[in-house]
């Protein structure tokens, strides 16, 4: 029976994360268009966005499920954005070489699919918030709660806070959302040659605004 831990992941991780998402979003469309097919060259352009995005993100926290009784091999990754007061988005660019892609049609969609996702959060993301930014399990322990138990780190940190928190859900991951009590604010399909892209912006509102207090005694 695997004894599990969940933890902040530590640098030397990197390799086993990245190796770990290609393998559970191998079947998901967006990530292939996003991430590239599954290949040295990709793994490491991946692996560098992340480790410098790791090393200067001060907001961002990248947490780990792992087996004990195994290595303490990663089975979960989840990587949580924390912007507890309101800043207003600011509107990034898609990455004008996408080194990880071939093909001058998938860069030309990729790129209008990016410009409509950040558009879309624009729109939407205006308060103080959480941004659940990508979360995963790998095949085979997938159904064992670790996917859940890496959403309630959240929950219970967005509702300490008192802010919701924001994610945009696969078809494959919707109902899991939906279980811990996020809703759909705008779903949306995109369709560009052979892709066929769907995913939805969710929200979910915190427990509370308030705390009630005991008197404190002198």
């Amino acid at each position: 029976m695997a004894n599990l831990l969940l933890t902040k992941i530590d640098l030397s991780d990197w390799d086993e994360i990245i190796d770990g998402h290609y393998r559970a979003f191998a079947e998901e469309p967006f990530c292939g268009l996003h991430r590239g097919s599954n290949t040295p060259r990709n793994r490491e352009i991946f692996k560098q966005q992340c480790v410098d995005g790791y090393l200067t993100q001060s907001n961002s926290v990248w947490l780990k499920v792992i087996d004990v009784n195994n290595e303490r091999k990663i089975l979960g990754v989840a990587n949580y954005k924390v912007k507890p007061t309101y800043v207003p988005l600011e509107k990034t660019e898609p990455d004008a070489e996408m080194g990880w892609l071939e093909d001058a049609e998938d860069k030309r969609i990729l790129a209008a699919m990016i410009t409509d996702i950040v558009a879309r959060r624009l729109r939407n993301v205006k308060e103080g918030h959480i941004f659940l930014e990508t979360l995963f399990v790998l095949p085979g322990f997938q159904g064992r709660g670790i996917g859940s138990q890496l959403v309630k780190w959240g929950r219970d940190l967005a509702d300490r806070l008192m802010v919701p928190i924001w994610l945009e859900s696969s078809v494959e991951a919707h109902n899991l959302y939906l279980h811990h009590g996020f809703d759909d604010v705008e779903p949306s399909r995109m369709v560009m040659g052979k892709w066929d892209i769907e995913y939805s912006l969710m929200r979910r509102e915190p427990n509370s605004n308030t705390l009630a207090l005991d008197e404190a005694a002198d």
